[in-house]
């Protein structure tokens, strides 16, 4: 099992009906690949957690890199796993008043300056806010 986490700038608007299409042909395409993470937007800025195949992931890096909707990707951590972190396949948007990288790893506001920032720091942040999402998800199904 491999993982891999990577930051990249947003080209599309923070209310943009995009971020449905990215939601759903991620959950088909991941779930074909036997891919899970998560994917958090925050300010204009994407990071994303994956975990599953490594030939996958590479895969999908590749079809990342060409995506319009975001734009200079860096590769944040890679490496292998023993077990998943995260056994589905999320996206997330922070808005005012929700769990933010920024209050976590003390980022300024301005700026998602992470790739100083530990990576473990960052998969610790999304398997969080991954869990608190499906919380609010589970409890709104309730």
């Amino acid at each position: 099992m491999h993982y891999l986490i990577y930051q990249s700038s947003a080209l599309i608007p923070r209310n943009s009906s995009e971020h449905d299409s990215i939601l759903i042909s991620s959950y088909r395409c991941n779930k074909r690949d036997d891919i899970t993470g998560f994917l958090h937007r925050e300010q204009d800025n994407f990071v994303q957690y994956l975990e599953g195949p490594k030939d996958k992931i590479d895969d999908l890096l590749h079809r990342l890199e060409k995506d319009w909707r975001h734009k200079g990707i860096e590769v944040l951590d890679e490496g292998t796993l023993s077990t998943r972190r995260l056994p589905d396949w999320q996206m997330g948007m922070v808005e005012q008043g929700t769990f933010a990288i920024s209050d976590l790893l003390e980022i300024s506001d301005t700026k998602l300056a992470i790739k100083s920032a530990d990576p473990f720091d960052l998969v610790v942040f999304m398997v969080a806010d991954a869990g608190l999402l499906r919380q609010i998800f589970d409890a709104d199904a309730n």
